[in-house]
């Protein structure tokens, strides 16, 4: 089991947001969306070096009010334009903050929960992986672009526990050795795909990303269902 050091969590929550407009702090069912993720992270407990990486004075608003234990980190607003890659803003915070861990939680995953954290850390930290990413995986005939991906169909239909396992990223939680990321971008120039990668399963309702109208509206009916 390796020691994690000093560990960052960070939720990235810029201000700009075309399709589905402020999202992050868009009312569902009684509270901005954002706020399901920071309660989340402070619940469990798993840094104490917890930041909400906005260029958002609203989100800064409304952070320092209603969570003062959570801190804020500003993001540079070339950093928050829509072509800014996940490699950037995660290696900006790696290179200003020094963790030995960054941990991203995803806003627009308003599903996740404390415990989903602790175990991703748990999982983590019990394997030789540097990168840890959430994912859901089927056995379920799966096709891209029309053409089969984890069946033959040129037999006969096999049962689906037959097939071969098709893992889908959510990103709702990423875990990544913070040392590793910037060398990786030192030489690479991206940083998120990590050299030893474990995909980490988490249950397939909790994954619900927005992205769009309608996953807003999926996930604001899955948090009232589980009230």
């Amino acid at each position: 089991m390796k020691n994690l050091g000093k560990i960052v969590l960070h939720i990235p929550a810029r201000e700009g947001s075309k399709r589905v407009l402020r999202k992050n702090m868009r009312q569902m069912v009684g509270k901005p969306m954002i706020a399901y993720t920071i309660e989340a992270s402070l619940k469990s407990g798993v840094s104490e070096h917890c930041y909400v990486n906005t260029d958002s004075e609203e989100i800064i608003r409304f952070v320092r009010c209603d969570y003062p234990k959570m801190q804020i980190y500003r993001r540079d607003k070339e950093l928050c334009s829509d072509n800014a890659k996940s490699d950037y803003f995660n290696a900006d915070i790696i290179r200003k903050l020094q963790p030995d861990i960054l941990i991203m939680v995803n806003p627009v995953c308003p599903l996740i929960e404390a415990e989903d954290i602790l175990n991703a850390v748990i999982a983590f930290q019990q394997s030789d992986c540097d990168t840890l990413i959430t994912s859901c995986s089927t056995r379920m005939q799966t096709f891209c672009d029309n053409k089969p991906v984890n069946i033959d169909t040129t037999v006969a239909l096999a049962p689906s526990q037959e097939n071969k396992l098709v893992t889908t990223l959510n990103w709702g939680i990423t875990i990544w050795d913070a040392n590793l990321f910037l060398k990786r971008m030192d030489e690479k120039g991206f940083a998120v795909w990590g050299d030893k990668m474990l995909f980490y399963d988490i249950e397939p309702f909790k994954a619900v990303k927005v992205s769009e109208e309608k996953d807003f509206l999926l996930a604001e009916l899955l948090l009232k269902l589980k009230d």
